[in-house]
């Protein structure tokens, strides 16, 4: 075994893992970290929050105000003001809020800004300095392109 010259790849430490939720062990398995208990897919939270996301990329900072402070009144937190929400600020009321509920990265992604959040409050500094653009879409394994006779898959940019 040689010792490793490079830091991992930044996709190997992205954000710290929470197990907010514990059941019996899968399949008996102490050691995997899995367990059987059932998850939650989707939350009231979750689609206030994204409404408030829809009315504030519209524009709409009243309604998106509107949307958050029902998610923050049940937590008994003060109200945001309109002029107040950002996609910062909703980003980080996602945090919040679905703490260990929501695949973060796929949210980072989809709003672009995977990169900037990563390389702002990531502690790791190999995974501030090693993030890049590429890391917003994986891979498409070279198996799936070459089975695609009929039509050209074209790898994503960066790999």
């Amino acid at each position: 075994m040689e010792p490793r010259n490079t830091p991992l790849d930044t996709m190997q430490r992205l954000y710290p893992y929470v197990r907010k939720v514990e059941g019996k062990s899968w399949q008996g398995v102490l050691t995997n970290g899995r367990s059987g208990k059932d998850m939650i897919i989707y939350r009231l939270a979750e689609t206030y929050l994204l409404r408030a996301e829809a009315y504030l990329r519209k524009g709409d900072k009243a309604n998106a105000a509107s949307s958050i402070n029902l998610v923050r009144e049940r937590a008994n937190a003060k109200p945001v003001a309109a002029a107040d929400v950002t996609l910062d600020y909703i980003l980080d009321e996602r945090g919040r809020e679905l703490m260990a509920e929501e695949p973060r990265k796929r949210t980072l992604c989809r709003m672009g800004m995977l990169v900037e959040r990563v390389k702002k409050y990531n502690m790791k500094p190999e995974t501030r300095n090693s993030i890049a653009e590429k890391h917003n879409l994986y891979p498409i394994p070279q198996g799936a392109i070459d089975a695609n006779f009929s039509v050209k898959l074209t790898q994503n940019a960066g790999y």
